[in-house]
């Protein structure tokens, strides 16, 4: 079990009150991805940003064609360099 809850909802307090950039690449290995894991996450106010790639320097989702990886219905925060190319009209 990781440090972020896995089936105990456990959450240590270091992780309370703080922001988690999380790299895509590892997103699926955390327990409960996406939804039961940024739900937990919001009720210790804690934000959730996913990083583009393994989390390299400032890779962000960058592109529509990038947000398609997101999960479905997805909500959580992203990151991206080019909020004018993936930004609504």
């Amino acid at each position: 079990m990781g440090p972020y809850g896995g089936w105990t909802g456990y959450i240590p307090s270091s992780c309370h009150h703080t922001q988690i950039h999380l790299p895509e690449t590892y997103a699926s290995w955390i327990w409960g991805w996406p939804n039961k894991f940024l739900n937990r996450m919001e009720k210790v106010d804690t934000r959730v940003i996913i990083v583009a790639g393994n989390g390299g320097w400032s890779e962000g989702f960058d592109s529509k064609q990038d947000l398609e990886r997101l999960p479905k219905n997805y909500y959580g925060g992203i990151w991206t360099n080019r909020i004018d190319l993936i930004a609504p009209n």
